[in-house]
């Protein structure tokens, strides 16, 4: 998989046109790989990639493949931000989301980090799992906040059909929790980390002032960028492009030396939806007359009679023509979104 990954970043070193700015190794648990492999990858994005000297370098990590020793291996390799699978800081519920880490590894993992001196650290926190109640999610929003990080994603469990949890939903041995209660959660964990301090600068993430994550939020800026690996997606400005998904397949195409991914070129239409998707879901917010200029699209008069309705339930702004959500708005931004993009 490494010596493929290579190869793959040496086939599209031209495929990025300004200098990298953000690295980003995620997407499953590259805190397996040992320093050997790692420091392969890493040599060849800085030979193949002009970086900048203040790039952020996140990398992803389960709490259990951290330690001392790690740690300093990882920020040798010039890592200086850790995403950690937290998730849960309850050992019961843990259990009950096939955790392999206990939270006194979790704990331990943000202890090892902060002592190797990466100060940037981002932590996961899962709600609406079944049968978490009500002490145990402020308990566990408590326990985030106590150990401090400069970052916070935050996301809703989400039961796939053929998962554990989706056979248990079938077979009715457990009982997912209802919008409402999940809503509940959404919205007390949101007060209680803005309360702390924390920007609410996407649906799912909270940020100390100067901690946002620059790697997603170029994402929500439709800014282009480059993903190697099974089931990387890339986009250029005017297309994506999708690699295969399969492991052994992406590992066989490429050192047969054909195409690993697949593009679409992205009509107008597209664009416009992509940018309301987006931006609608960060504190930017969508800039209605950024968006007349770049593709000559402009609200309706049933779009406008809408986003006044959403002001009103006190969901939103619309200053200038900017639509900006709020905490209360961002857990609808999907449905609210539906309204304002263009119809196919």
């Amino acid at each position: 998989m490494v010596e493929a990954i290579v190869l793959e970043a040496s086939l599209k070193k031209n495929y990025l046109q300004e200098p990298v700015e953000t690295i980003y190794f995620g997407g499953g648990t590259p805190s397996v790989l040992s320093l050997k492999q790692l420091s392969k990858i890493v040599n060849t994005l800085r030979k193949q990639f002009p970086l900048k000297n203040s790039i952020e370098f996140t990398l992803e990590a389960n709490p259990d493949d951290l330690n001392i020793q790690k740690i300093k291996e990882l920020v040798s390799l010039g890592v200086n931000r850790l995403s950690i699978g937290t998730q849960s800081f309850d050992d019961a519920i843990l259990r009950k989301l096939n955790r392999s880490h206990s939270s006194k590894q979790a704990i331990q993992a943000v202890e090892y980090a902060t002592d190797a001196g990466i100060q940037n650290i981002s932590l996961d926190l899962i709600y609406g799992i079944p049968d978490q109640d009500e002490v145990q999610w402020k308990k566990n929003v408590d326990h985030i906040l106590s150990l401090k990080p400069k970052h916070i994603s935050c996301y809703a469990l989400t039961i796939e059909e053929k998962t554990v949890f989706g056979n248990w939903t079938k077979n009715n041995k457990i009982e997912p929790k209802d919008d409402h209660q999940i809503a509940d959660e959404y919205k007390y964990m949101t007060g209680k980390l803005v309360s702390n301090g924390y920007i609410h600068y996407e649906v799912s993430n909270f940020a100390l002032p100067g901690y946002e994550s620059k790697h997603n939020s170029a994402y929500w800026q439709q800014k282009p960028y480059l993903g190697l690996g099974p089931g990387a997606h890339s986009f250029n400005g005017n297309e994506r492009h999708f690699n295969i998904s399969n492991n052994p397949y992406y590992i066989r195409k490429l050192s047969e030396g054909k195409p690993v991914s697949t593009s679409e070129f992205l009509s107008t239409t597209q664009k416009i939806t992509e940018y309301i998707l987006t931006h609608l879901r960060t504190q930017r917010g969508v800039d209605f007359n950024e968006l007349k200029k770049l593709y000559s699209y402009s609200l309706t008069q049933h779009q406008q009679s809408y986003i006044q309705s959403v002001v009103q339930q006190k969901m939103a702004t619309f200053v200038e023509n900017m639509l900006v959500l709020n905490s209360e708005g961002y857990f609808l931004s999907d449905s609210i979104a539906l309204e304002l993009i263009p119809e196919p």
